[in-house]
């Protein structure tokens, strides 16, 4: 029996950039990369159609940008964040040449990250935060282990990596996770920002109700300085993978005993709770993707300039 196809992709881009764009970057629909076509998702920039329900999402949040607003030439604007002289032509080239590589791994993700489009667009929020942690859960052990394969200058710390595999589950979700993005981000001034959380209820009581319950739950530790109380709760950005598994165990698991839970009557509204941490969650996801792949694209053009001479 053939699989039902879930998702289905198309450009979403104005006819005047798509011309412009190489061909390995344009989505035919016809075995598009699936990573290309996570970057196009999360760039907004893909019209997604959930094809059981026959509704279509024109993807319009760029979830590579802190502010999440739409680049208005993808062509252009989006290879620069790789660095500053990458060109659309390179990363063309990158994907068509590793379109094949952990294809199972990105199809996966896509379509982890096509769920949480989609359960946004519908407003349920708190079910789209499902989806980031699963996001989440997947990345924590294949990034570190795409990344190892890539760069030879992480394979020292990889061996401390190695010793975080061992012991119960929790060491292994904060821990593992948590060395490789303090690794990633080593030197990197985005160690030292936040993933600020900017919570907009309507009613100034359940917006206090609302800091103090996940400020309640989460590790002192991991709060940056530039929070505000009751209104932004800013998370230090090597922290944020923390701060999701944390939500994840105090509000779905609602275990008893120990730490203290996410209490469902203090929040009032979990899908407007979520509406405001879902965005920022994604946000900090993308960008970790987008440092793995970065290191990926590098390295690729450091082989090829090899083969070349």
């Amino acid at each position: 029996m053939q699989r039902y196809l879930t998702f289905s992709y198309s450009d979403n881009l104005s006819k005047q950039v798509y011309l412009q764009l190489p061909d390995s970057l344009k989505l035919t629909g016809d075995s598009d990369s699936e990573l290309l076509l996570i970057l196009r998702l999360l760039s907004g920039n893909v019209e997604l159609t959930h094809n059981y329900s026959n509704i279509a999402i024109k993807s319009r949040v760029n979830y590579f940008s802190g502010d999440l607003v739409r680049l208005r030439n993808w062509k252009k604007d989006f290879p620069v964040l790789f660095s500053e002289d990458t060109t659309a032509e390179d990363l063309s080239i990158f994907v068509q040449n590793t379109k094949y590589i952990n294809r199972s791994f990105y199809s996966v993700i896509l379509a982890e990250i096509s769920h949480f489009i989609l359960h946004t667009k519908k407003g349920a929020h708190t079910s789209a935060f499902i989806y980031i942690y699963r996001i989440l859960e997947k990345i924590s052990y294949a990034f570190p282990l795409i990344y190892t394969s890539k760069t030879q200058d992480f394979l020292k710390s990889f061996d401390k990596l190695k010793e975080l595999m061992v012991g119960d589950k929790e060491k292994k979700e904060l821990g593992f996770f948590k060395k490789f993005i303090d690794i990633l981000y080593k030197n990197d001034s985005l160690s030292d920002t936040s993933i600020d959380i900017n919570l907009n209820p309507n009613d100034s009581s359940v917006r206090e109700q609302m800091f103090k319950s996940l400020k309640e739950v989460i590790d002192s530790s991991i709060i940056h300085e530039d929070s505000t109380e009751y209104y932004m709760l800013a998370i230090k950005y090597t922290d944020m993978g923390s701060f999701i598994i944390t939500l994840r165990n105090r509000f779905f698991h609602n275990l008893n005993g120990g730490a203290k839970n996410i209490e469902s009557n203090k929040i009032v509204d979990s899908d407007e709770l979520f509406s405001f941490i879902n965005p920022m969650a994604m946000h900090w996801i993308a960008m970790v993707f987008l440092q793995v792949t970065s290191y990926s694209l590098s390295e690729f053009q450091k082989h090829r300039q090899h083969a070349v001479i």
